[in-house]
């Protein structure tokens, strides 16, 4: 899931004519000083940036004073959150609240239109929402096609108890959300709350945007930005950048495989014979020599106690496979025990190239499996 931060949601927002509240990046201690000048007072939100929920739980929101706000934003930078370090604050304007809401534009892969999700119960998980109040979320949904026209929305405001003088406001943010879905190739585009304020005004207090990882290639301008960096590890990012799907895990033994499935029977057979994968590692179809050796090198940067290279070969070759081994062993100091598996295009050349360099290769996934486990456990 490609979801970016709050702030990178919200300046999309702002393109994309949706109100927020006035907001800054905080850069350091000038940059609250700029901040509280901006908004004409000393009080203001800080709230740490993160890649998942719970924040607020989490104590990564707070409404503190100009003086304090150093100090607050210094004591959760660095920060765990779910297994990701907080790294930047949003400086925000504090709002004042009447009504809380919940507004959702979702791409619904079942019809493959348009799902709007709307309730006047905001503020809470959807889940919350969905479990005790279900009577109280109104569904619709738009074809991807159809042209989404603020009148289009009036009726959803009337459920939702918007006045006469909100109605056109909600009506718009309604409309602009569903351009900027489409325009920009998003999945989900999600506002809680959004909130109505004593002075009539409809605002984004909060954003959750994700993006079709997919549409990467025609949205640049957010394929760049720091949340779709920062959703990986280094070596998930770099894997990443070579074409090699690779997901780093907590196991000890490493894998190389060729294919998504046979990488996932991998992970499930390490697991069956009493041990746990470190990572998932797919080098997908066609895989050449130059992909097995970035492979074997971004494992050799990993805590692994074994590498199994697992391959069922049909257009990539065995013997392509046995030459990436090879100049890996030679190339990198690569100490943990390695077991490999060959079997498909080439595989009878491919062990002969292993066998010739000194290395044993296996025709059968799981005395292969059986002898790392083995290995990494103290066994010859």
């Amino acid at each position: 899931m490609s979801i970016l931060y709050e702030f990178e949601g919200k300046q999309l927002f702002k393109i994309n004519y949706i109100p927020v509240p006035r907001f800054k990046v905080y850069t350091g201690k000038e940059s609250i000083e700029e901040f509280a000048k901006e908004l004409d007072s000393n009080v203001m939100m800080a709230k740490g940036q993160a890649l998942s929920g719970g924040r607020g739980k989490a104590g990564l929101i707070k409404k503190v004073t100009k003086d304090e706000a150093d100090d607050y934003i210094k004591s959760i930078i660095g920060r765990d959150h779910r297994g990701k370090p907080v790294e930047t604050v949003l400086l925000e304007e504090p709002m004042e609240i009447q009504k809380e809401y919940y507004l959702a534009v979702m791409l619904d892969n079942e019809s493959g239109k348009y799902l709007t999700l709307a309730s006047s119960r905001g503020g809470v998980d959807i889940e919350e929402i969905a479990e005790n109040y279900p009577d109280e979320i109104y569904r619709d949904t738009l074809a991807i096609d159809d042209e989404p026209l603020p009148y289009l929305f009036m009726n959803l405001g009337k459920k939702l108890g918007f006045s006469a003088r909100t109605l056109t406001s909600f009506s718009n943010i309604m409309t602009n959300m569903i351009n900027m879905a489409k325009k920009l190739d998003l999945t989900l585009v999600e506002i809680n709350p959004l909130i109505l304020t004593p002075q009539n005004q409809i605002i984004a207090a909060d954003s959750k945007v994700v993006i079709d990882g997919n549409a990467y290639y025609r949205q640049e301008n957010i394929a760049s930005l720091k949340s779709q960096r920062d959703r990986y590890t280094d070596l998930e990012f770099e894997a990443n950048e070579a074409g090699i799907s690779y997901v780093q895990l907590d196991g000890e033994i490493g894998i190389i495989s060729g294919g998504a499935g046979l990488s996932m029977a991998t992970c499930d057979l390490l697991e069956f014979y009493g041990s746990s994968p470190a990572n998932f590692l797919d080098v997908g179809g066609g895989a050449d020599e130059t992909k097995i050796e970035k492979s074997l090198e971004i494992l050799s940067r990993q805590d692994v106690k074994g590498i199994f290279i697992n391959f069922f070969a049909g257009i990539t070759r065995c013997d392509d496979v046995a030459e990436g081994i090879i100049n890996a062993s030679k190339k990198f100091n690569i100490e943990a025990p390695i077991v490999i598996r060959l079997v498909g295009t080439n595989d009878k050349i491919g062990i002969r190239i292993l066998e010739e360099n000194g290395i044993k290769a296996y025709s059968e996934m799981e005395p292969a499996a059986r002898k790392i486990v083995e290995l990494v456990e103290g066994g010859n």
